[in-house]
Formats: C-alpha cells, sequence, structure tokens
C-alpha cells in the first residue's frame, strides 16, 4: 500500500488536472436550474451586447484578462494562471461525442476552447469570442479542493442560449449518467443555485481518475454577456482515508484525505470576488 503521503502528492497532482473535465445536471433554488433570470442592463464583457459589438475579440479577451482574478483578490486563496498540462499527469479528456446527446452541455462549458464532435442535438455549441481561466487554492482546506474558475465572452444571444441549454439537461433524466466517448459520468445532482449575476446553475457529478473518484461541484453564472464557470473539485481515494485511520489508531496525525461525506464545494466568496470585478 503506497504510504499516506505519496498519495496525496499523487492525488493532489490529479486534482490540477481536472479542469477540462465534463459535468452534469444543476437546477436553482426554486428548482428549476436557475438563480435569477433577472438580466441587467449592462453589456457585460462580452461582445454583440451594446457598445461591445463593435470592439471585437481581442478586446473581449483584453476585458476578460482584466476582469481574472488575481492573487490578493480573495482572502486566504492563491490564484494561478492556468500552466501547460504536465506530462507525467493523467491527461484529461478532450471534449468528445456526448452520449445522450442532450448531456452535452453539461461538458462544453468545462473545455470552452476544446472542439467538439459534432453533435446530432442540439445546435453545436457557439464558440466564446475571448476565454481566460484561472486556479484557486486554499492551503488552509483540509479538503483539498481545487477551484478553476473559467471566463468566456460570447454574445448576449449566444450566453442566454447556453444557459437555457444547461438548464434543459440539468433537467433531462438522461443525464443523471452519461459518457463523453470513453468517461462515464455518475451521480449527476441537480443542488440549489446561488442568486448571482442574471442567471445561475449549480451541479455535482463524480467520475473515475485511475484508482481515485473524481468529485466536482459547478456553478455557472451568466452576467450579461459573459458565462462565468466555477468548477470545484477534491479526489475521493478510499485507500488514503484508510491510512488516515490507521494513522490515528497509532496515534499519528494524519494527511487529511477527503472522506466521502466531503464534497468540494464552490465557495461564495470566490464567486462574489469574481462578480465583483465586472
Amino acid at each position: 500500500m503506497k504510504s499516506a503521503v505519496s498519495r496525496v502528492v499523487v492525488a493532489l497532482s490529479v486534482v490540477a488536472a481536472l479542469g477540462a473535465t465534463a459535468a452534469c445536471g444543476g437546477s436553482g433554488d426554486d428548482g428549476d436550474g436557475g438563480g435569477g433570470g433577472k438580466d441587467s442592463a449592462k453589456p457585460g464583457v462580452g461582445v454583440g451586447a451594446g457598445a461591445g459589438a463593435s470592439k471585437g475579440g481581442a478586446d473581449a479577451a483584453a476585458r476578460l484578462e482584466k476582469a481574472a482574478l488575481a492573487t490578493g483578490d480573495v482572502k486566504g486563496y492563491k490564484v494561478e494562471k492556468p500552466k501547460a498540462p504536465d506530462a507525467s499527469a493523467p491527461a484529461a479528456p478532450a471534449a468528445g461525442k456526448t452520449s445522450p446527446a442532450v448531456c452535452a452541455p453539461l461538458t462544453a462549458l468545462l473545455a470552452p476552447d476544446a472542439s467538439q464532435k459534432p453533435q446530432p442535438k442540439p445546435k453545436p455549441k457557439p464558440k466564446p469570442k475571448a476565454h481566460v481561466g484561472r486556479i484557486l487554492t486554499n492551503p488552509a482546506d483540509n479538503a483539498h479542493t481545487t477551484t478553476h474558475v473559467e471566463l468566456s465572452a460570447y454574445t448576449q444571444a449566444d450566453a442566454k442560449r447556453l444557459m437555457a441549454d444547461l438548464r434543459t439537461a440539468t433537467k433531462s433524466k438522461k443525464c443523471a449518467a452519461f459518457r463523453v466517448d470513453g468517461l462515464r459520468y455518475l451521480d449527476v445532482k441537480a443542488l440549489p443555485a446561488p442568486d448571482k449575476g442574471d442567471e445561475a446553475v449549480t451541479y455535482k457529478l463524480v467520475h473515475r481518475k485511475g484508482e481515485y473518484t473524481a468529485r466536482e461541484r459547478v456553478t455557472v453564472v451568466r452576467d450579461g454577456s459573459t458565462l462565468m464557470t466555477f468548477d470545484a473539485s477534491n479526489l475521493y481515494d478510499p485507500a488514503g482515508v484508510q491510512d488516515d485511520r490507521e494513522a490515528e489508531r497509532e496515534g499519528m496525525q494524519g494527511i487529511g484525505t477527503p472522506r466521502a461525506d466531503e464534497d468540494p464545494k464552490v465557495d461564495t466568496v470566490i464567486v462574489d470576488a469574481q462578480l465583483g470585478k465586472f
């Protein structure tokens, strides 16, 4: 059996590769997958909304970069830009054919720059005019949660359509379990969405990541023509939990491996901080 320390080192490297993984269904506080639906008058940072229509993708990219979280914006959190994939780490799955097809929107927003294979339905997802990402970690978090924050600029119409498609997918019983190519997603469950932005959707899911179970909780917030995806993830490692228990029995301190009942959570302070920069 691997030692507790070696297991957590491997586990943390796997968590860092979860940013491009796909997701599943969700619901708002009223159970319909949305939290709000109160369109604001401001155009956001996307293009195709008010004065932003003529500024183009380059301007949208500059605005997203300016609005992206930085170290010091969220107390207690370290903020990093995504790095090139580590060749030694398990590769995150590329976007691919989703079965059932109605679940495709649940994976699309977690990999906005990845190419997708054609889907019978719905129509191919709109591509963002611009996209930036950040990775947040809290050294004091015993659950070892990593939160990927993705900002994507669309036209207002496309942003609304993507949220509508996402909400449809979260309501579909077919998406309780689905596949993206060979990767199977399970335990898909709708969760209450925060009353943030113009509308919001929250959901959870799990999938296998080698010998671990990767757990994700995702909140997508639309603010004007911008979609903000908050993807919190950690790993359930049964062997690591057992190592912790054995260490405790021997009078030693375990490493704090996340237990079965310690699902990741999207910290409200992260969502508030990001919305506050728009």
